[in-house]
């Protein structure tokens, strides 16, 4: 593994615990909004991954709080694709990367 992947592999590790108080509820919603957008970007490493995906079949206000964030970006992408015509071609060709499609 790369140095700057361990790096982040840490770094989300770490902030992934800071998110969750002793008894393992989520506490810091803000925080883990960045962690959730990570993961549905794609940018979370496979071992990054795992651990979040293990914590949300756990833990209901984690899942709850990813489901919402996936459908708001599944939600865009439907959008962009249903008025693809109707908008600038830079705004969507930035918009579509940001979105994976």
């Amino acid at each position: 593994m790369s140095e700057t992947m361990s790096e982040f592999s840490d770094w989300f590790k770490d902030t992934f615990k800071q998110c969750y108080c002793k008894k393992g509820n989520l506490v810091d919603e803000e925080r883990f909004a960045e962690i959730v957008q990570l993961v549905l970007d794609n940018e979370a490493d496979a071992e990054s991954r795992s651990i979040f995906e293990e914590k949300i079949k756990t833990c209901v206000k984690s899942s709850m709080s990813y489901e919402k964030e996936k459908c708001i970006k599944d939600e865009i992408k439907k959008k962009l694709c249903e008025h693809k015509a109707a908008m600038p071609a830079n705004l969507v060709t930035t918009i579509r990367k940001s979105v994976d499609l």
